[in-house]
C-alpha cells in the first residue's frame, strides 16, 4: 500500500502496528502532488494533504473514494467544539458525503525567537516585521504557503483571481522578501537551529508544525505566530486542516483499514506529537484523547494560542492564479539562489 503525506504519517514508529506493508513518501507542496496524481504521474492508495485539495480538486475530478457515512459520521463527536466548522472539508460541498478524515490542523504563518522579538510585537505587527529586519530573517521554502503569505502581506487576496496590478504588487513584495532574507531553506530543522543561535530573528513561512521539535526539547522561545493585524482589510493568518483520503482502486478495503488505524485514540495522540512535527488534532475534543497530552505536550503545540488560530486566520484554499504566482516567486528565488542552503 502506498501513502503520500505530510511529515508524520510516514514515520516507522507510527506505522509499526499497522498490519500490512506500507510504502510512504512525504511532500511539501499540495499543489504539486495533487496535480501529479491527477496526471497519473504518481499513484497511491492513501493521501494526506491540506483540506482544499481533497474537496475542491481531487474529489472534483472523481479520484477520491466516498466513505461509509454511517460508519464515519460518529467521528465528528470527537472534534474540538470551536473547530467543528472544519468538518466541512471532510465532506463534499453538499455536505451529504464523507470523503476524508481530518486530524492535524493549525496556524501556519511565521516563527519567531521570542528572546529577540516579543510575541506581542510579532502578533500586532505581523509581516510588517520584514521591513524592519532586513538580513535578519529566514524564509522556509514551503511554496504554497509562501505564495499565500506574500499575497496577504501585499494586501492581496490569493484565493480569488488577480488583476494586473495585483500581480505587480505581489512581485514587488516577493522580491523584497527574498532580496532581504538572510537565508532560504526548505529544511525547517536547519532554520530552527539558526533561529535558536540568533543568526536570524524569525522565519516565514512556519508555525508550531515546524518549530515544535525545538519546543519539545524545551526551547519555548521558538514559537509560531498568528498575526492579529489586517492589511487592506485582509486577515493575515492561515489555518490549515489536513485531510486523509483514499483513492478509487483495487486497494480500497486496505486503505479504509488505514483510516480506522489513524482514528484510534493512541494514534490520534501519536500523530499530534510526531517526532518532527507536533500539532493539535481535531480529536482533542474527546476527553480520552485529550488526557493523553501532558502539560509539556500542550505547551509544545502552543495549545494556549488555539483561539487566535480561528479568529485571525483564513482557511486554506486553492489559489486560482497559483501557476502565475509560482512563476513570479521562482523567478525572484532564482535571483537569490546564493542564499539557499
Amino acid at each position: 500500500m502506498k501513502i503520500y503525506c505530510w511529515e508524520g504519517y510516514n514515520q516507522k514508529k507510527y506505522l509499526r502496528k499497522f498490519n500490512q506493508k506500507i510504502v510512504s513518501k512525504s511532500f511539501i507542496s499540495d499543489f504539486q502532488i495533487a496535480n501529479k496524481i491527477k496526471k497519473k504521474l504518481v499513484k497511491c492508495d492513501v493521501l494526506n494533504i491540506n483540506n482544499a485539495f481533497i474537496r475542491d480538486f481531487l474529489w472534483k475530478h472523481d479520484l477520491i473514494q466516498e466513505l461509509n457515512y454511517l460508519k464515519y459520521n460518529s467521528m465528528y463527536e470527537d472534534y474540538i467544539t470551536i473547530f467543528n466548522h472544519l468538518s466541512r472539508w471532510t465532506k463534499n460541498k453538499d455536505q451529504n458525503k464523507i470523503i476524508g478524515i481530518a486530524q492535524r490542523f493549525g496556524s501556519f504563518n511565521f516563527v519567531i525567537n521570542s528572546k529577540l522579538i516579543s510575541k506581542n510585537s510579532a502578533e500586532l505587527n505581523g509581516y510588517h516585521l520584514v521591513k524592519d529586519n532586513k538580513n535578519k530573517y529566514g524564509i522556509l521554502l514551503f511554496e504554497d504557503f509562501n505564495i499565500m503569505h506574500i499575497s496577504l502581506a501585499a494586501g492581496i487576496n490569493p484565493f480569488k483571481k488577480l488583476n494586473k496590478q495585483e500581480f505587480i504588487n505581489f512581485q514587488l513584495l516577493c522580491a523584497f522578501w527574498l532580496n532581504n532574507a538572510k537565508v532560504i531553506s526548505s529544511n525547517y530543522l536547519t532554520l530552527n537551529k539558526k533561529l535558536n543561535r540568533k543568526d536570524i530573528r524569525f522565519y516565514l513561512s512556519g508555525g508550531a508544525y515546524t518549530c515544535s521539535p525545538a519546543r519539545k526539547e524545551g526551547f519555548h522561545n521558538l514559537m509560531g505566530i498568528t498575526p492579529k493585524n489586517k492589511i487592506n482589510n485582509l486577515k493575515q493568518g492561515i489555518i490549515f486542516t489536513e485531510i486523509t483520503s483514499i483513492f478509487k482502486n483495487k486497494n480500497i478495503n486496505q486503505s479504509e483499514n488505514f483510516l480506522d488505524y489513524i482514528l484510534q485514540p493512541e494514534k490520534c495522540y501519536e500523530i499530534a506529537m510526531s517526532k518532527f512535527t507536533c500539532n493539535p488534532v481535531l480529536q482533542m475534543g474527546n476527553k480520552e484523547i485529550f488526557s493523553k497530552f501532558s502539560k509539556n505536550d500542550l505547551k509544545t503545540i502552543q495549545w494556549d494560542d488555539i483561539l487566535n488560530t480561528r479568529k485571525y486566520s483564513h482557511e486554506y484554499q486553492i489559489i486560482p492564479d497559483y501557476k502565475k504566482l509560482l512563476s513570479l516567486f521562482k523567478n525572484e528565488l532564482n535571483k537569490n539562489k546564493n542564499k539557499v542552503i
